[in-house]
């Protein structure tokens, strides 16, 4: 189980990285490897992956972060819409009633700074 979910950070942490590198004048999604997070959750919603978790929380002036959990094997899970003082904190061992790990992935919004002279 812990290599599997170390070589989900390291996926992460690379497609962050290009993520970061394509769009670095736009605002966009960054994801918080190793981390989990705290703050007020002001809305969760189940989507079928990751992407539309980001894109909602992009639409949404008050997101300043998201927390995206899913089961191993899947694609969907539940994204949680973060507002308000958000602290980060080493992941937690979450488990369903029957079991199964839930693996948890952080991502902040990063806002795009105005081009200089405007």
């Amino acid at each position: 189980m812990f290599s599997i979910t170390r070589a989900f950070i390291a996926v992460a942490a690379a497609f962050t990285l290009c993520a970061s590198a394509l769009s670095a004048d736009t605002t966009h999604m960054e994801i918080v490897a190793g981390k989990d997070i705290t703050g007020e959750v002001f809305k969760r919603l189940g989507l079928p992956n990751q992407d539309y978790c980001w894109e909602q929380c992009l639409k949404e002036d008050r997101c300043q972060a998201t927390r995206w959990g899913f089961l191993e094997g899947a694609t969907a899970g539940q994204c949680q819409f973060l507002t308000g003082t958000l602290t980060f904190s080493e992941p937690k061992e979450l488990k369903t009633g029957d079991g199964q790990k839930i693996f948890v992935t952080v991502s902040r919004k990063v806002i795009a700074s105005a081009p200089a002279g405007i």
